[in-house]
Order: C-alpha cells, then structure tokens, then sequence
C-alpha cells in the first residue's frame, strides 16, 4: 500500500439504494413490510366498503370524523415504513427504538379505532344497518392491532438485536473517542426527533384543518395551513444547518420552533376553551394526543439543538458531514489523533 492510500480518508458515501445485508437488518426490514403491507390493506379495504356503506345512510354524519382517523393511520403506517427504511440505511439506533415506541403507540391507537369505527356505524339513524356494519368489520378491526402487537415485540427484538452491530459500525466509522462518540450520539438524537416532529405536527394541522373546512373562516383557514410548509421548511433546514454547524442559522430555526410551540399550546387552549365556537367534539380526543405529543417533542428537539449546538466546532462534523475528495487531506490530517478508526477498515 503506497503513502497516498494510506492516508486517504474513509469513504462515507452510501449507495443510492440500501439493501439489507445482515441477518437482523433483513429481518427487521421484513417485519416492517409484512406488517405495513397487511396493516395497510385492511385500513384501505375498511375505509373504502365503510365509506360507501356510510354514504348510503343519508342520515349518518360520521363520514369526515372517520376519513381523517382511518386516513391518518394509513399514512402513518407508511411513513413509520419509510422511516425504517432510512434508520436501516444510516444505522441509527435511535431512530429504531423510536420507530419501537411509534409502532406501540400504533397498536394503542388501533385499539381506540375499534370504538371510533363503532361509534361511527353507531351514529347512523337505521339502527339494523348499523349492526349489520359492525357485523361486517368486526373480525378486521381487531386483527390489526393483532398484527401491530406482534410487529412490536418483533421490533423491538431486532432492534436490541441491532444494537451491537450498528455500535460496531459507529465505532469503525466515527473512533474509539468516548467523547466523539457521545457528540454523534446526540446529533443522532436529533435527526431521529426532526423526523418524528414532522408526522406529529402535520397530523396536528391536518385534523384542525379538517375541523376548519366544515366552519370556514379565511383567514382562519389560511394561518392554519400556512403552518404545515413552515413547519417542513423549519425541520429540513435544521438538519442540514446542523449537519454543517451553521450556529446563527439554527438558533434562527430553533427561534421557529418556539412559535410552533407557541402554536401547538394555542391549538389545546382553544379546543378546550368554552368561549371558542368551533366544533372540536368529533377529533377532540385524537387531535389531543397529537397536539400533546408534539408540543412534547418540539420541546425536546429545542434542547436537543441547544446540546448539538455546544458540539459544534469539536470535530463531529467531519463525521456527519465528510468534505469533499479535494479535501481528504485535511480531514486525515484532523484525525490523526485516532488511528484506531483506520485500523479498522
């Protein structure tokens, strides 16, 4: 080996298609897809035959309170599918075990959907039609949150199972360094919170919008909807002014976060306000869980950037965001102090 391939540096680029290659990546890979697949499938099935079966009885007005729960899980089951798919890709531990605690409170909120599906059918006039429907989705309804429970034992096993390779990974990649180590860790915190912020708001916005549209008001409407683009707009720039130690630019976005909290508080004091007039009693409880659960991880994702923010100018940077090839060299240069990490390559 010459001098120039000794001391050039690591080669941090991915391919642009991840395939699982290990044991436990394919079976937790395998788990999510069955799971997403069969989950999915039945939630359309239910929301498609239930909604027609529901626009039958002229009478029923459980129809948007249905579109938003069902519509809302589906997307959900997705997006925690591609969510997967991209904390496989990174190796980031952190985002399985939240992935774990995101498909628990999935199985939770499949076991509130069975009321909410027979509250709707309840609230057709024609009481032997609403039977007839509970007849007809009774069995479906209580085989996914089946599905959704043995998924997250199923997860929750790979993932302690994954654990130990992903640390073995950080570890050839990023040094022995305890420090170095610790510092990735918490940006690693960071990226998993930014991904979950943004199911949860948008799922926020998207039930009050829902609520909105049946008592519009314009500019009501407007403030409500304007939220979903800046709350995107605030999350994907996060991560990248972290990932690039860009100081003055984060604090300006951890600036937007507050007012979404802001946001957030404002959205559970009017839903339980007596002196507001918008009808919030068909999504009170769902909107509730989203709204808390939001407001409680833009909190954490504040602290997390303040914490980030500290680590900056500390040598992680070359880590999560590596130079270019014309800048290899002062990159080898950097990390001489830990050569363990070229050993291990």
């Amino acid at each position: 080996m010459n001098e120039h391939e000794h001391n050039k540096a690591p080669n941090h680029s991915r391919p642009l298609l991840y395939v699982p290659n290990t044991l436990w990546t394919r079976l937790f890979a395998a788990t999510v897809v069955i799971e997403t697949v069969l989950t999915v499938a039945i939630e359309s099935w239910i929301l498609m035959s239930l909604w027609d079966d529901l626009d039958s009885d002229s009478e029923s007005n459980g129809t948007m309170r249905l579109q938003s729960f069902l519509g809302l899980y589906i997307f959900a089951l997705l997006y925690e599918l591609a969510l997967s798919y991209d904390a496989l890709r990174r190796k980031n531990t952190i985002q399985l075990v939240g992935l774990c605690i995101c498909n628990q409170g999935l199985f939770t909120y499949g076991l509130l959907q069975m009321n909410e599906i027979k509250d709707t059918i309840s609230s057709s006039t024609n009481k032997d039609f609403g039977d007839r429907l509970k007849d007809v989705y009774h069995i479906e309804i209580i085989i996914v949150p089946v599905i959704l429970g043995v998924g997250t034992v199923c997860m929750s096993f790979f993932t302690w199972k994954l654990r130990a390779e992903f640390s073995w990974s950080i570890y050839k990649n990023v040094s022995a360094d305890l420090q170095m180590k610790r510092r990735y860790f918490t940006y690693q915190v960071y990226i998993a919170l930014l991904k979950f912020d943004f199911f949860f708001v948008f799922g926020t916005q998207l039930q009050i919008l829902l609520v909105i549209f049946q008592a519009p008001e314009d500019m009501d409407f407007v403030v409500n909807a304007s939220v979903i683009p800046i709350t995107i707009a605030t999350l994907v720039l996060s991560a990248q002014f972290c990932k690039r130690e860009k100081r003055k630019s984060l604090m300006f976005m951890m600036f937007l976060m507050l007012l979404i909290v802001g946001f957030l508080v404002l959205i559970l004091l009017r839903m339980y306000s007596p002196g507001d007039h918008t009808d919030f009693s068909s999504f009170r409880t769902s909107l509730t869980l989203f709204a808390g659960v939001s407001l409680l991880l833009m909190v954490l994702t504040i602290i997390n950037s303040v914490m980030c923010i500290l680590n900056f100018n500390k040598g992680l940077k070359n880590h999560v965001h590596p130079p270019k090839k014309g800048k290899t060299v002062s990159l080898e240069l950097e990390s001489q102090e830990t050569p363990t990490r070229f050993l291990l390559n």
